[in-house]
């Protein structure tokens, strides 16, 4: 018997992936008790309610409109997906990110709307209203969007130049049939590409700060979805992205979970610094 036909028989996951997962939970958990690279003693606690509903490229009523809009288109395709599929989906970690997607543009919204009112009314000058820090939603908001900014780019990133090639070589042709099927088409267009288009908007029209630390809260996401994968392939034997091997599906695994660490924030960070000062 093979390696690999051992794996399947078995259901057993190699140790290295595991390995991984645990790191991943580590230092994840170690980055969001210690706060590394955070200048402020109680990091997103100490952002100011106004950075979270202001724009540095527009008005806060510019940012609302956005936020609610990009809402309710991405809520719309998460239906209609829904509507068409249903809860099969929930298995793939594409569809785990985009309701996060949604969550956090309705929490982003709601935010806006919120502050905005609270300061319509707020009767103690814009100098004192401008001193509040964020409460729950307000962390929430900051939390997500640095999740969201992260897991778009890696998962877009990852579905074109890693998965789909490997779904290339599928030698049956009905298999690459339906393949290209699940991904060329109006719901995976959304999901793995205009997903990061409205991010990137949101990016450059926010003004929220970025805290390396937060990324701790991107590893946890990124390893309990690889929690479940693992739980998913225990029970059924099947992975949840097929592949023509399961040393290639391991692979998939460990790095889907492992990149989300990357510094690809704090390069977006400077980009936009960059295009405000310009502006």
């Amino acid at each position: 018997m093979s390696w690999t036909e051992h794996l399947l028989f078995h259901r057993v996951i190699p140790g290295s992936v595991l390995a991984v997962e645990a790191a991943g939970f580590a230092q994840s958990i170690w980055m969001i008790v210690y706060k590394p690279w955070t200048k402020t003693r109680n990091g997103v606690w100490d952002t100011k309610a106004a950075e979270v509903s202001g724009s540095t490229a527009g008005s806060a009523q510019i940012l609302l409109c956005y936020r609610l809009l990009t809402f309710l288109w991405c809520a719309g395709v998460a239906a209609n997906q829904f509507l068409d599929k249903g809860f099969y989906i929930f298995k793939y970690y594409t569809v785990w990110n985009y309701y996060l997607l949604i969550i956090f543009f309705g929490l982003a919204t709601t935010y806006s709307f919120l502050d905005l009112r609270r300061q319509q009314r707020s009767h103690t000058g814009p100098s004192t209203a401008g001193s509040s820090t964020v409460n729950g939603l307000g962390y929430a908001v900051v939390t997500l969007f640095h999740i969201n900014l992260t897991t778009v780019l890696i998962v877009d990133t990852l579905t074109w130049s890693l998965l789909w090639p490997m779904l290339k070589r599928n030698p049956d042709p009905e298999r690459l049939a339906f393949f290209a099927h699940q991904l060329f088409n109006f719901t995976s267009y959304n999901q793995h590409g205009f997903n990061c288009v409205l991010m990137l908007g949101e990016l450059f029209l926010n003004s929220i700060p970025f805290y390396p630390y937060l990324l701790g809260f991107v590893g946890l996401w990124t390893c309990s979805y690889g929690i479940w994968a693992f739980i998913n392939f225990s029970s059924s034997g099947k992975w949840m992205y097929p592949v023509s091997s399961i040393p290639e599906q391991c692979y998939l695994q460990s790095v889907w979970s492992a990149s989300e660490h990357d510094m690809v924030l704090h390069h977006m960070s400077l980009l936009r610094s960059t295009c405000v000062m310009a502006y």
